[in-house]
């Protein structure tokens, strides 16, 4: 136990050195937005992939089937609403004509290294099984929810104009579930905190990368505020619901539909 307890330590201290490492590399070289997602989740999902094979199989089916449809949703919003915009992509064309590969790499590896992390050093729960069965609910309301979008975006693309968008899109989609799922299991309190801070520092160092090199940007007045750091400034949603909850949101919506939550 010891052992393994070292060796955890030490693949910790690895990850954390992670988002340090990419942050110095992506300032130095100044690279671009598809390398960036490379460097900030790319290699730790690899390391943790090496690290917690037998967690592989689960994490990658859920990221991918709930990470896909919902980032083209909000990410194509958000751009047309004016929350954010990622001004350069690698490929010449974008789905809807506003959603880049990179965002999508992005919400997939994001949510990929939320699952590894917090099943190899905290749940360490391993199922044969590549879901519960009450993921078919979950899959049902995100292919709902995406047919829908498919509808607006044809024949009525003026109501995906929503007002103070990531705001509410947020409370919805983040806030809200973390804050029931913990209500109601507030014994996972723990675990969401320890896997909250390490993905806060991560995305901490992402998002100010992000912005010293114009990765992305917040052209829109619709926000509750503003964060100053580090010479850059991003909208106070950013903070809470990026920064702060979507590892917990991740976590609470793997507990709910394809986990124990214990």
């Amino acid at each position: 136990m010891a052992r393994m307890k070292k060796r955890e330590s030490i693949d910790l201290a690895i990850l954390l050195m992670c988002p340090i490492l990419a942050t110095l590399i992506s300032l130095l070289f100044k690279t671009n937005v598809f390398v960036s997602v490379l460097l900030f989740f790319g290699i730790p999902a690899l390391y943790l992939s090496f690290r917690g094979a037998k967690y592989i199989k689960k994490s990658i089916v859920f990221s991918v089937i709930t990470s896909i449809p919902l980032i083209i949703i909000i990410d194509y919003v958000g751009h047309i609403t004016k929350m954010w915009i990622i001004p350069n992509s690698i490929l010449p064309f974008r789905l809807f004509g506003i959603v880049t590969i990179e965002v999508i790499l992005w919400a997939v590896f994001n949510s990929y290294c939320v699952l590894m992390f917090y099943e190899y050093f905290l749940d360490k729960d391993v199922t044969k099984k590549a879901w519960f069965p009450q993921m078919k609910y979950l899959v049902v309301a995100i292919l709902i929810l995406f047919i829908t979008f498919i509808i607006l975006f044809f024949n009525a693309p003026g109501v995906l104009h929503i007002p103070y968008f990531y705001l509410a899109f947020g409370i919805v989609l983040l806030l809200i579930p973390v804050v029931v799922e913990l209500f109601e299991y507030p014994k996972l309190i723990s675990k969401f905190a320890r896997v909250g801070a390490y993905f806060f520092f991560l995305t901490f160092l992402y998002e100010v990368t992000a912005l010293k090199l114009g990765w992305w940007a917040f052209p829109g007045t619709e926000f509750v505020g503003w964060v100053s750091i580090f010479g850059t400034m991003f909208p106070i949603e950013e903070l809470v619901f990026w920064l702060i909850l979507f590892s917990t949101a991740v976590l609470s919506y793997y507990e709910y539909f394809d986990d124990d939550e214990k």
